[in-house]
Formats: structure tokens, sequence, C-alpha cells
């Protein structure tokens, strides 16, 4: 089962896009549901290769159900939170009223598999922001009555000891559960990425492209939801120790370029990707006619977990451009021709 579940799910370096995905664990446990999900993650693959994508590399499984019942650590109610209030160097974050402690941290953390504790040894700070997501979907779950729908106790009993991952996917398969691809909608996915295309009939291909183009909708539902979550819940975060962790891993690439004041491209890929192979030669070409002016980084995902995941990084390759101003202004997915870069730098005011 669990390799079947793999083989459906994105591999990518954000966890709020796995967190879409995992609506598909509980319906997983009926045979029709888990058929369905993995013919259209076939579709999926086929689109991507045509695309010149290939998906990010995390583990497939999802860290929301990779945690621990939040029941079963010292979570403590808080009687009331001033905004302004400074945390204790213990607390980590209040959300809704329930902390989450250096010890709850602590003790998700070591429970990580192995991919996933490397994945964020890094990012400190991100993990606590996954936490803080969870317990905001707990609390909408409650608030939704989860428990009271009809499929909750089959999909308890289904997954025994599961109890708070389930109540989640119930949530997250509610949101999407009316997010469809209107006819519009898949068209203008494909004006999108028709360059990058080899067959550039729209009706021959617009049904390998509907899965890709669905999967997307669906992360941007829920990732809108969780963002609504944020503005509107009561969350304090214990600003002393994110800017520790973040100083530690401050020292890279990335960060040193966006401190020159001139515009950047990153390239974020991978040794084995194709496309991200077509792509080296360009972007040290690049490199080196643009050195002084602007800065051309070539980034792996593998080196560079965190900052994959902090720029939301999907697919790969994926080139990020940045102002002078260290503002993200554009982003491309795929092989990007030279000429394309260069226009591009242009428009950023770089002859």
């Amino acid at each position: 089962m669990k390799k079947n579940q793999s083989a459906l799910f994105y591999r990518i370096g954000i966890v709020v896009l796995l967190v879409v995905v995992v609506v598909i664990v509980i319906a997983l446990k009926s045979g029709s549901v888990g058929k369905e999900a993995t013919e259209s993650s076939g579709k999926t693959e086929d689109s991507l290769a045509w695309l010149g994508l290939e998906k990010e590399t995390i583990a497939a499984e999802s860290l929301v159900t990779e945690l621990k019942p939040v029941d079963s650590l010292p979570v403590k109610k808080v009687e009331t939170v001033k905004s302004k209030s400074p945390l204790n160097e213990d607390v980590l974050a209040v959300v809704n009223e329930e902390e989450i402690t250096l010890e709850i941290f602590n003790q998700q953390y070591d429970a990580l598999p192995p991919n996933f504790k490397e994945y964020f040894k890094d990012d400190k700070a991100g993990f606590l922001e996954e936490l803080v997501t969870r317990q905001l979907l707990l609390h909408a779950a409650r608030q939704e009555n989860i428990k009271e729908q009809s499929e909750y106790k089959t999909a308890v009993a289904q997954n025994p000891g599961q109890e708070e991952q389930v109540v989640i996917n119930l949530l997250l398969k509610n949101i999407v559960a009316d997010v469809s691809i209107g006819e519009q909608e898949l068209k203008d996915f494909f004006e999108q990425y028709k360059d990058q295309l080899p067959n550039k009939d729209y009706k021959a291909i617009k049904e390998q492209l509907r899965p890709m183009a669905l999967e997307e909708k669906q992360r941007l539902a829920i990732e809108e939801y969780i963002n609504n979550l944020k503005s509107t819940a009561k969350i304090i975060r214990n600003e002393k120790w994110i800017k520790t962790q973040e100083a530690l891993t401050v020292d890279n690439p990335l960060n040193n370029a966006l401190k020159l004041g001139q515009p950047v491209v990153a390239d974020f890929g991978k040794g084995t990707c194709m496309p991200c192979k077509m792509m080296e030669p360009i972007l040290k070409k690049l490199r080196e006619e643009y050195e002084g002016r602007a800065s051309i980084l070539i980034l792996d995902v593998d080196e560079y977990r965190s900052l994959s995941r902090k720029y939301r990084v999907m697919m790969i390759p994926t080139q990020i451009f940045f102002d002078s101003d260290g503002k993200e202004v554009y982003r491309h997915q795929g092989f990007m021709p030279e000429t394309d870069i260069v226009a591009k730098l242009k428009d950023l005011g770089v002859e």
C-alpha cells in the first residue's frame, strides 16, 4: 500500500503542496478511488515529460501524516494572548490560544522519518511553520464538525490511530471537492506551456494536460484556504527564536547575491534532470557575460533544500528572476532558451 501511495504524490520542494494530495490517502483504502488516482497521476507524469519538467525530489509521503497526534503531546491552553507580548523562551508559537512549545517541536522533529528530518535540518523555522499550519487545520476541522461526517468513522476504522490525520484529510478533501477545470482554463494552461510542447495541437493533447492543470488548481485552492486561516487566526511566533534559526542558514549563494543590489537569476535544478543539464551550459555562459551586472546562479535542489522550500520550487528546472531590490518579479518552469533569459534580463534593465 505504501508503494502505491508513493506513486501518487508529487515529489516537490514544498510541504504545503504535499498537503493537497494527502486527501488521497484516506480514499486509497478503497480500490476504485486508488485506481482512479493512479491513472490520473500517470497522465500527469506524461504531461510533465512533454513540458520538459521533472518533479522535485522530496520524499513522497506527506509531512502532515508523519507528525504525532497533537493530543499526545503537552499542548497547553492559554487564557489570554496579547498580540505584542513576548513569548517565553520555551514557547515557539501560540496558535488560537494553544501553545507549540520547544518540547513539542523537538518531539515532532525527532519523530520525523529520516527523509523529512534531512529536509528540515537547515530549516527549523520552516518546520515550525508546518506545525502552525497543522494546528490551524485541526482547529478548522473542529469548527467544521468533520468528525460528524459519516465518512469519518469509516476512515478512522480503516486508519486506526490516525484520527487527526483523518480529520485533516477530510477537511482538505471538502475544500477541493468542487474544484474542476473548465475549457477556457485548460486552454489558458495550454497557452502557458505550448512553446515547450512538441505537439501544439490543443485538441489532441488537452486531456493529457487536464490532470496537471487540475492538480495545480487544487493546490492553489488549498494554499488560498491555508493563507485565509493564517490571516484570520490569532498566531504569535517567537520571533527571537525564528531569527536565531534563520541566521544559521543566511550564508547561501542566493542570499549573498541578493545583497549585491543587482538583478539575479536563480535556476533551481538537479544534475540528473535532462532539461537541467541542457540549461547548465547556457547559464554558465551567461554568468560570465553578465558578471558584475547580474548574478546567474545554478542551485541544486538537493543541496539547497531550504531555499527550494522557501521559494516554493515545485518542478525542476525552475528559473526565478529578482530585480535589483531583491524582489521576485518573474519565474519560469522548464527549459528556458538563452534568448528568453536575455530578454527578461533586459526587462530588468540589464543590457
